[in-house]
């Protein structure tokens, strides 16, 4: 028989995990599958119990007779590792070839795993890529493990697939059904995870939240909350303030960005965040606040320098506390903006005095306003106007 194996932690397993079992079994002729949770890994910390991902992925796949679930890794003492299981499989199918499903993140770490040079020597790879993965860096390294070890590697690219645990984790964390994201299992994993209370008990973790947004955010935009999230980070060192509130107010204060104008409205209606004729005229201008609210319906922040912070960081306000600061600044400078010819300025002035930076930007963007076309309103929100003329004091200071 030609077995596939297919292992993991399945924290959950999801349906992307069934479609590349499919998908290996159809292209290469597979008899089956097996399907492997692991025991203790020592490469994942802070995972759910092996009893209940077991039971998990024995749900997923007991309605596909060509799947298997084996225990060998779930009941194992101590660390987990593959060739240990390779060589416990090879004594029970002592006649039977085996072909190990892997993703390409995998094909890089290989070398790094005990014993990897047994697996290389008695497991034929078939590696299945996701959604936008880099094809010619996947073949090349192929290549290189094939001279070196003499590997044998196929590629599943019929089975790309645009999902994951972490992606999934975070859709039940979501537990406002106003802002519910079914989770993409089967409907028994769903409903046993619920029952047993596996993932919504935790916080999002902040790779959570950036797998949500991925679903919410253009490419280009999750690229900027990454350069805002990097460059707060950068500030809040230089200047002695709390990194990782820095951190995550950056990475999210775009998050309502997409949101319909009803959706900002009625977010902002529910929070009590009064809306002015201006941001009625101008409803981009609204993604801020509506951020805010946004961040502590779906996402369950409630840190108030977090949610201040994304509440003012286009318009600013005077006296502004230093998360919120760093956040206005970031958005303004960080490394993928292009808008001004006085950038690389700010960029330095920002590591040398928040509160002069958050000045000069606030001038130019009402030079900026000033500026614009008749055919454009031209009208300034006055909380902008009011934060300049704050900040324009420390301007004056030599």
């Amino acid at each position: 028989m030609k077995i596939g194996i297919l292992g993991g932690t399945f924290d959950p397993i999801h349906n992307g995990h069934l479609y590349i079992a499919k998908k290996a079994m159809e292209k290469y002729s597979l008899s089956k599958v097996l399907f492997i949770p692991t025991g203790v890994s020592y490469m994942k910390s802070g995972v759910s119990l092996a009893v209940h991902r077991y039971e998990m992925t024995r749900l997923a796949i007991r309605d596909f007779p060509e799947f298997e679930i084996s225990d060998l890794e779930v009941f194992r003492g101590g660390n987990t590792y593959t060739y240990e299981t390779v060589q416990e499989l090879k004594k029970e199918y002592p006649d039977d070839k085996f072909y190990f499903i892997i993703g390409t993140d995998t094909l890089f770490m290989m070398e790094k795993w005990r014993n990897f040079e047994y697996l290389f020597e008695n497991l034929t790879l078939i590696v299945a890529d996701r959604v936008g993965e880099n094809n010619e860096k996947q073949e090349k390294k192929a290549e290189e493990l094939k001279k070196k070890y003499n590997a044998k590697i196929k590629f599943l690219k019929e089975a790309r697939y645009d999902i994951s645990s972490t992606q999934v984790r975070a859709s039940f964390k979501i537990t406002n059904p106003q802002y519910r994201v079914s989770p993409d299992c089967p409907a028994g994993v769903v409903q046993y995870a619920e029952e047993n209370h596996l993932y919504d008990v935790n916080p999002l973790t902040e790779d959570e939240m950036l797998s949500l947004l991925k679903l919410e955010l253009k490419p280009k935009r999750i690229v900027h909350s990454l350069g805002v999230r990097d460059t707060a980070v950068e500030l809040a060192k230089i200047h002695g303030y709390d990194e990782n509130k820095a951190r995550l107010a950056g990475l999210m204060h775009d998050c309502a960005k997409y949101l319909s104008l009803e959706d900002k409205l009625e977010l902002c209606r529910k929070y009590e965040y009064p809306v002015s004729e201006i941001e009625l005229k101008n409803p981009e201008l609204l993604h801020a606040k509506a951020g805010a609210a946004y961040a502590n319906a779906k996402y369950k922040i409630t840190d108030p320098e977090i949610l201040d912070a994304i509440y003012y960081h286009t318009t600013g306000k005077p006296a502004m506390d230093p998360i919120s600061l760093i956040i206005f600044i970031s958005d303004y400078i960080e490394p993928g903006r292009h808008h001004s010819d006085k950038l690389d300025d700010f960029r330095k002035l920002a590591k040398e005095s928040l509160e002069k930076c958050a000045g000069r930007i606030l001038e130019e963007t009402l030079i900026y306003l000033d500026s614009r076309p008749g055919n454009q309103i031209k009208a300034v929100d006055p909380q902008t106007q009011r934060s300049y003329e704050y900040y324009k004091l420390y301007l004056e200071e030599k």
